[in-house]
């Protein structure tokens, strides 16, 4: 089902109408704005003939999964972005699309996203007798889009400072098992949101970028800082995570080095008296010390010395 709005420059109006009475010629005050969220694909097709969009805007606007892009063509623009859809970063489904396609008077919406709270604030407001121009309706998708990852951002640095300290505290195989889950996400939005940035980066140095046909530069890169900001904050909080992957490793390399010398210890006191034990374990005749009245205690007190001195051996060398 395709959703047209449609302002009516001689009421002054914004009227709900379907498509098939949308006029074949616009007048210039008119202003219309086309929701395709719930449109078929034949309907998709449908709109993109009516306006007459270039074959490689169309194909890249249909598609339900595309990187971040920003495409111009002499009367459309094409400006793909993803938001964050997910409530917090301990799991990663799927990105909000956001599919663009304006004009100066036509704004061609196709947003698919899992989140009902996201999807109502990628959803432009008309308000009853104002007209808005169409990048009034862009602007307040790229700052919806930008939004819905600076409020789990700022949400996620509390829970990054307590997952910081517990692993100082009483370190775990879940809590390391939960920052891999983080930095994976992580990993995945810094992708997103370094498209993102990129396309306003370029509009920045470019004097003849599509962008600042419709916008002005201040907004440009109020939107490039946004962005920029946001792929800044990703960078720290993944890097604060590897250090405390790193220091959970080092800590548990440690403690296992730690176990491994107390029995390197025990194994290097033994190895001597496991050695005489077996000498005189042999079933030979001929063993001199075996007809000795006290050979059993000789031996007991070799293997002492052999003991004890090696302890204080290991304390000489302050191994333990």
């Amino acid at each position: 089902m395709i959703l047209l709005n449609y302002f009516e420059p001689e009421t002054n109006s914004w009227q709900q109408i379907s498509f098939a009475r949308l006029p074949t010629q616009l007048s210039a005050d008119a202003r219309v704005w086309l929701n395709l969220n719930e449109a078929t694909p034949e309907e998709i097709q449908q709109v993109l003939h009516r306006f007459a969009i270039a074959p490689t805007l169309a194909e890249d606007f249909s598609r339900q999964r595309h990187p971040p892009k920003l495409e111009t063509q002499p009367d459309f623009s094409l400006l793909i972005l993803r938001g964050y859809a997910d409530p917090d970063f301990s799991e990663y489904s799927s990105s909000a699309q956001v599919n663009l396609l304006y004009s100066k008077q036509v704004l061609i919406s196709l947003v698919r996203c899992q989140s009902a709270s996201l999807l109502e604030q990628l959803t432009p407001k008309i308000a009853a007798g104002q007209s808005l121009i169409v990048t009034d309706w862009v602007k307040h998708l790229i700052l919806a889009v930008s939004g819905s990852y600076l409020e789990k951002l700022i949400a996620f640095e509390d829970v990054l400072s307590e997952l910081e300290d517990n692993m100082l505290q009483r370190g775990s195989d879940e809590q390391m098992a939960l920052m891999m889950r983080y930095r994976s996400v992580l990993r995945k939005i810094n992708r997103n949101l370094a498209y993102q940035k990129d396309i306003f980066a370029d509009a920045l140095y470019e004097e003849k970028s599509p962008l600042l046909n419709h916008f002005s530069g201040p907004d440009v890169r109020d939107f490039y800082e946004k962005f920029e900001r946001l792929h800044s904050m990703t960078d720290l909080y993944y890097d604060q995570l590897s250090d405390l992957v790193e220091g959970y490793m080092s800590t548990t390399s440690h403690q296992i080095n730690e176990r491994m010398k107390v029995l390197t210890m025990v194994s290097t006191i033994f190895i001597p008296l496991t050695f005489i034990a077996g000498l005189y374990g042999m079933n030979f005749v001929n063993i001199p010390e075996l007809v000795n009245p006290n050979g059993y205690y000789y031996a007991l007190l070799a293997m002492a010395v052999l003991g004890v001195g090696g302890l204080f051996w290991f304390k000489f060398k302050n191994w333990w």
